[in-house]
């Protein structure tokens, strides 16, 4: 006898166990009960699609009633029904699911296409494979669909867990032809791969762990699946943060990383890829128009390692740089450091009395300096990374240096000066020449004609001769200080 009461001899037809599993799963307060039902008998029955309807009155043996019955009982436990079935669909592949990983879910299917469309955009040239990294792959799921979808592909997955990795590979194996182009790694995020792969990758993906510890999950999430693959600390933000930093470096030039995350966590996502100089930086939505992932690519204009290690050691030193700018050669000092901050005030002869302006990783390093209104941060907003700069009312008092109260920031379009403010703090940001002379475009001639010599010089030339455009924000209304770079005669200011 069957829990619904049904002698092993008699003979029911696949609707009438349909019912008697949605009356059953409803008693016991499954509220996808009808989906369940549905799943289960399709699975127990071998039913799929339009046959669910044609074949409902075909009588059923035994085997496939017991196995109903057994899958039910694992769903009234709270069990997943992905987990019951066993398989579950993702894109073009139907994955083996099971406790092993997280279940793949339709808005990471959002992410993959988004990362598809991208390599799909690229040229290839001599035959070249176009190389992938995710990070975390747990079933497979994002490695796979993508190693099928794109032939031109070769894809590397990596997972710190040895059992998702197991449950990866079975899928793999019912990849088809697909599957040589895919290579599996156990190891945390980027450290098991090969070093041959850094710098050299089209495509970085991963949907990390995002979820804060002390978020309430429901059951059938926090009860089934792997915690592993759910939490992460620092309100969940741990491993978006570690993907984010260590991600450029595997990059190539116009590289792409592109991370799932939570909604609430796609600001602040933004903001770090910012600061930590990717371009291009965006939002994405899933299928339900939700904000769930954030992408940013590797910019192709990054000054030499020689010249960026070495102008961060000239100013953890306290020493000035002469650098390239998106706008004119630039003397950059920390501007926590007073002593830095005077001598290009000595190098340039200019009085103490006038400010510098002060470049920024992102938005959020420039609200720890000054105040901004809803009007300077919506203009912050629009036109950064670039060359407008906005006077605002500093914060914790007159600056130690030129006494005022008022401060100029920006934050620079060029990624790599990003980085290096997000390295070393915020930077001034004032034009290399001698005080009340027009600015050379090359560093190196701009750095000879000053009265100090700089700790390092990153050597070229400016992309334009033109100065960053400036704003008085610290009214209600802004106001033009100074023409430039931006194009400000359609702000309503």
């Amino acid at each position: 006898m069957t829990d619904m009461g049904l002698e092993d001899s008699e003979a029911i037809t696949a609707r009438q166990l349909f019912q008697e599993l949605v009356h059953k799963l409803r008693k016991q307060k499954i509220k996808d009960a009808e989906i369940s039902a549905r799943w289960i008998v399709e699975e127990a029955v071998g039913l799929s699609g339009v046959d669910f309807f044609t074949k409902q009155d075909e009588k059923l043996t035994v085997r496939m009633v017991a196995a109903a019955d057994s899958m039910s009982e694992r769903r009234i436990k709270g069990e997943p029904l992905q987990y019951v079935i066993g398989h579950w669909g993702f894109r073009e592949l139907d994955l083996a699911v099971d406790q092993r990983a997280l279940i793949p879910r339709p808005e990471t299917e959002s992410l993959v296409e988004q990362g598809i469309q991208y390599l799909n955009s690229l040229t290839i040239s001599n035959g070249k494979a176009l190389k992938v990294v995710e990070l975390g792959t747990g079933s497979g799921a994002i490695a796979l669909s993508i190693a099928k979808e794109v032939p031109e592909s070769m894809v590397h997955a990596t997972d710190v867990s040895g059992e998702a990795l197991s449950l990866a590979r079975s899928n793999l194996a019912g990849l088809g032809r697909a599957a040589s182009s895919v290579s599996l790694y156990q190891g945390s995020w980027f450290d098991p791969l090969p070093d041959a792969l850094r710098g050299d990758l089209e495509l970085v993906i991963s949907n990390p762990p995002y979820v804060s510890e002390s978020d309430e999950l429901p059951a059938v999430v926090k009860d089934w699946e792997p915690g592993l693959a759910l939490f992460a600390a620092a309100n969940g933000f741990a491993h978006l943060l570690h993907i984010a930093v260590e991600a450029r470096s595997w990059l190539k030039p116009n590289g792409m990383l592109l991370l799932e995350c939570a909604e609430a966590q796609c600001s602040k996502l933004k903001s770090l890829l910012i600061s930590r100089g990717y371009e291009k930086v965006t939002i994405g939505l899933d299928l339900a128009g939700r904000k769930r992932m954030v992408s940013g690519c590797r910019p192709a204009n990054d000054i030499p390692d020689e010249d960026f290690f070495g102008a961060v050691g000239a100013l953890k030193s306290g020493k000035f740089v002469v650098t390239i700018t998106d706008t004119v050669p630039g003397i950059l000092a920390k501007y926590f450091d007073s002593d830095a901050v005077i001598s290009t005030y000595v190098a340039k002869g200019r009085p103490l009395d006038q400010p510098m302006p002060i470049l920024v990783s992102c938005i959020e390093q420039a609200l720890q300096l000054v105040e901004f209104s809803e009007e300077a941060a919506a203009l912050a907003e629009e036109h950064w990374p670039g060359p407008l700069t906005l006077v605002a009312n500093r914060l914790h008092g007159p600056d130690p240096v030129h006494k005022g109260n008022t401060l100029g920031v920006r934050v620079p379009d060029l990624g790599w000066l990003r980085l290096l403010i997000d390295e070393v703090g915020p930077v001034t940001g004032s034009s290399a020449n001698v005080h009340e002379l027009l600015p050379e475009n090359s560093s190196g001639k701009a750095a000879a004609s000053l009265h100090l010599t700089p700790g390092y010089i990153v050597s070229g030339n400016s992309e334009t001769d033109v100065a960053s455009t400036v704003l008085d924000v610290t009214e209600s209304e802004p106001r033009v200080l100074r023409l430039g770079a931006v194009d400000i005669s359609d702000q309503k200011i």
